[in-house]
């Protein structure tokens, strides 16, 4: 999750709702002659254009009255909201009577309040699959700041960057003397040559200041510029002519997109696949089996949801959504699997952003479980509620023949339960979908931000770490000392080798 301060899900619905009403406003004029609609059908149809219609019930009727509403109409032209940056439009895209309708029906729906139910305090078990241990690499006085670990299971390598630009290998303890200008959010090993990329402006912004670099034998050299606030990375030769193609998730903020660097002779050609905010993490698969390797993408703004990329010829691509949620849920993260063994890939799904216009603890946040019904259609089997869901890993990490789920958050409840920050769910039955959720109180001496898994220690199974970013949080967060790391070492094979420390 890249998501550190960013207007997303909510923000993005706006943004979704004024296209909506605008194409609506342009091709579907209001006729005196005709009785007006009713309230629920303005909404519906103004809202639901093009994705899911957001529930009103699912906000407090405070938040959508004092920050959601005024954002909405000072983008549509209504109001002096100096809350949005915006650019409000002189006209206004609707006309006053059906924004009213809009404003009342919401209202009308709107709760005072909703409940985080069921109780989060005390329900998880204590960690004992891992032995946890609070790391700090380099200087203490700028702990806390990492964004970004990444494992690569070919070298064995493990890549660490933060805030400040720095990027580290900790086995070596390699380092990059150059510093960069902004925080490294991806770090990619092929062969000999490590891909790093550039966030450029971590704040929301529509100024494109991202990078990605090649380093190879110390050299760094830049590789592309100008990517609009890029998060994720991933890097395959997907038309296998034998060079790499760069698919990056320009996460942007009122626009993004997901695109593709594609190699021409010595330099490399950019091609948008699709132009949408909110693309925060892909994987490649042939997902349909033809022999061609296609992109699964998750999109986390108001057309969120997973999109599939089927590549056909000459990196060219049909794009379907298979799964659709609504705007307000905040998706952050996913990861491919066959749960159930019957060799379709299923997708596990983890909703949690809160740093948004409606920030309360949200009760339709946590892990959600899709399984393939065949031909790429997807049903949700399962869902856990986690406040803050941010990352999920899927592995069998007790090494007992089935999947269970490693899930970090960055917004937890800071105050009931700051150890759900880490979740590791156990499975003990994977047809009617039985976890038991296991914490550690270690956790709640960080904010976690990013997380990976990986054989760190060499003994044959799957260890977690877990990179903390505490410079927005420090206030919410009992703890005397900043750490960079949660190491959890699995214990499911004895260590007797030496220690894994950064």
């Amino acid at each position: 999750m890249y998501k550190i301060g960013t207007k997303i899900s909510i923000s993005a619905f706006l943004f979704i709702v004024i296209i909506g009403i605008f194409f609506t406003a342009v091709f579907s004029p209001f006729s005196t002659e005709k009785p007006r609609k009713s309230a629920e059908n303005t909404y519906n149809t103004n809202c639901g254009s093009c994705h899911l219609v957001p529930d009103p019930t699912k906000i407090p009727k405070s938040i959508w009255e004092n920050s959601v509403l005024p954002e909405m109409a000072a983008r549509m032209g209504y109001g002096n909201s100096t809350k949005s940056s915006y650019p409000s439009p002189e006209i206004p895209m609707i006309d006053s009577t059906e924004w009213n309708q809009i404003e009342h029906y919401i209202l009308s729906l709107a709760p005072d309040s909703i409940p985080n139910v069921p109780s989060r305090k005390g329900r998880t078990e204590e960690l004992s699959q891992f032995k946890s241990s609070l790391q700090t690499l380099g200087n203490p006085n700028i702990a806390g700041a990492i964004t970004n670990i990444q494992y690569d299971t070919v070298s064995g390598y493990l890549f660490t960057a933060n805030v400040y630009g720095q990027v580290r290998e900790w086995r070596n303890r390699f380092s990059i003397t150059k510093y960069f200008d902004s925080p490294v959010v991806s770090t990619i090993l092929k062969k000999d040559t490590l891909y790093l990329t550039e966030i450029g402006i971590m704040k929301p912004s529509e100024d494109a200041r991202g990078a990605i670099y090649a380093m190879h034998q110390g050299k760094v050299t830049s590789l592309f510029t100008k990517l609009h606030r890029p998060v994720y990375t991933e890097i395959s030769d997907l038309n296998e002519d034998g060079k790499n193609e760069i698919i990056i998730c320009e996460f942007g903020n009122y626009t993004g997109e997901l695109s593709m660097l594609v190699q021409k002779g010595s330099t490399f050609e950019k091609k948008t696949l699709l132009s949408l905010p909110g693309s925060i993490k892909v994987e490649v698969v042939d997902m349909n089996n033809d022999g061609k390797k296609d992109i699964v993408a998750l999109f986390s703004q108001g057309r969120e949801g997973i999109y599939i990329f089927y590549q056909k010829e000459n990196l060219q691509f049909d794009v379907e959504q298979v799964i659709t949620l609504e705007p307000e849920y905040g998706s952050s993260w996913f990861s491919l699997l066959d749960y159930n063994n019957d060799g379709q890939l299923d997708i596990v799904l983890v909703n949690g952003d809160n740093a948004d216009y409606s920030l309360f603890l949200k009760p339709y946040h946590g892990i959600r479980l899709f399984i393939s019904e065949g031909n790429n259609a997807f049903e949700q089997k399962w869902f856990y509620p986690i406040n803050g869901a941010t990352r999920v890993m899927a592995e069998d990490f007790d090494q007992d023949g089935d999947m269970d789920f490693a899930v970090s958050s960055f917004f937890p409840d800071f105050k009931n339960a700051p150890e759900e920050g880490f979740v590791y769910l156990e499975n003990k039955d994977p047809a009617p979908y039985s976890f038991v959720p296991h914490s550690t109180k270690k956790a709640a001496s960080g904010n976690w931000l990013v997380m990976d898994k990986g054989d760190f220690d060499q003994d044959g199974d799957v260890d977690i770490i877990l990179g903390n970013f505490q410079l927005f949080a420090s206030e919410k967060i009992q703890t005397d000392k900043k750490h960079d790391f949660l190491y959890l070492e699995n214990n499911a094979i004895k260590n007797n080798s030496s220690p894994f420390n950064l």
